[in-house]
């Protein structure tokens, strides 16, 4: 199909199509006019579009395929695992900021990590070199300064330990780093050892620049949301969790409407499963508002493998709970849990949006990512 030069409708009625059109229909226009084509790669329209769209979340998921699943509209697309990722064995981590993804990975051949900052929606693959070595008792924040929303940074935080049967295995001084993309280079912020510990299973949110986890004090019992705020570099703790949280128990954190916090929990006792939101993150005080309150004995199990993600899930812009839910199969030989997508109504009623397949807990030898949130965006990886 050919192009034109200039399109005949004005620029801003463009942009105003361009914003109700999804992401997934929109690349297609490249081809349209080269007015559209520089419309889609200029910096402002592509956060602007990002910002209008932060409520259509999809689930990927990685299993010898790239599956980009969307429950809200129960639609799936697929596209193969990129060449970058040939001789990865695991993606063991995953942080997602403005439609880009940082991935922890397992070199197959050696053993060792890789670090790599993916666009799965553009194909786009960057790896991050390290100071000195990445290891699997890292933590990894994703986030930018706010003077400037393109500037991206990665924050390391490494205790000291590396328990894993690597070459470089035992005891080292534990070290917090940050890699600015703009000068493609590491920097050690902070070398103390912090009096706090991320909670392991927790892999954190981004949310407007800024990092959050859930953690816990070394030698007290509490257990809060810690921030990481990018323009600052500091830490700051926002508020404790609204539950205590026994060792059976499952909580997981996500972000809401793009300015929030919202966290899930599901009690390994009774299976009852509550989520809390939080007031805007830029408000003086944070506290939580209970959301939803489910107790049924129908409620899914919502992680049943410490191999497998934490639960990850949303909330939609018609207030439902969007949640990747696990479930053992009933054969004892078989080493497969079936994964799919359950909607949870603000009234408590439970349905199966998708049947995801299964996954095999015992297959280690590609990049496998039972189910992760995300939003698509246009956003270039940084070079």
């Amino acid at each position: 199909m050919a192009s034109c030069e200039r399109s005949l409708l004005p620029i801003d009625i463009i942009e105003e199509i361009c914003c109700r059109i999804p992401v997934e229909y929109l690349t297609q226009f490249k081809l349209t006019c080269k007015q559209w084509f520089a419309l889609l790669k200029d910096k402002r329209f592509i956060y602007k579009y990002l910002d209008l769209f932060q409520e259509q979340e999809r689930f990927i998921r990685i299993d010898r395929i790239v599956q980009i699943i969307d429950p809200v509209k129960g639609a799936r697309s697929s596209s193969p695992i990129p060449q970058e990722f040939d001789n990865v064995a695991q993606i063991s981590t995953m942080v997602h900021c403005d439609g880009l993804l940082l991935c922890r990975c397992k070199n197959e051949r050696s053993r060792s990590y890789k670090l790599a900052v993916w666009n799965p929606f553009l194909s786009q693959v960057k790896w991050i070199e390290p100071m000195d070595f990445y290891s699997s008792n890292d933590f990894y924040g994703f986030g930018y300064d706010n003077v400037c929303r393109d500037e991206y940074k990665l924050l390391r935080i490494f205790d000291g330990e590396i328990e894993d049967e690597s070459e470089i295995a035992g005891s080292y001084e534990p070290k917090i780093q940050i890699y600015d993309f703009k000068s493609d280079s590491w920097r050690i912020v902070d070398d103390t050892r912090l009096d706090w510990s991320i909670d392991p299973p927790c892999k954190g949110v981004s949310v407007k620049g800024n990092m959050y986890w859930i953690a816990h004090w070394n030698n007290r019992p509490e257990i809060f949301i810690q921030s990481f705020d990018f323009s600052t570099e500091t830490f700051k703790i926002v508020c404790n969790l609204p539950f205590e949280c026994d060792v059976l128990d499952t909580a997981a954190l996500s972000s809401l409407r793009g300015d929030r916090l919202s966290l899930l929990h599901q009690s390994g006792e009774t299976m009852k499963i509550e989520v809390w939101i939080t007031n805007k993150l830029s408000d003086e005080v944070v506290s939580w508002t209970k959301y939803i309150d489910v107790t049924s004995p129908d409620l899914p199990t919502l992680h049943t493998d410490q191999h497998l993600t934490h639960p990850s899930y949303f909330i939609d812009k018609n207030d439902n709970i969007m949640v990747w839910c696990e479930q053992e199969t009933e054969e004892e030989t078989d080493d497969d849990v079936c994964v799919s997508v359950c909607m949870i109504s603000k009234d408590g009623i439970v349905k199966k949006q998708i049947d995801a397949g299964r996954c095999d807990l015992c297959s280690d030898n590609r990049p496998f990512v039972c189910g992760y949130a995300y939003v698509p965006s246009l956003v270039p990886v940084p070079e």
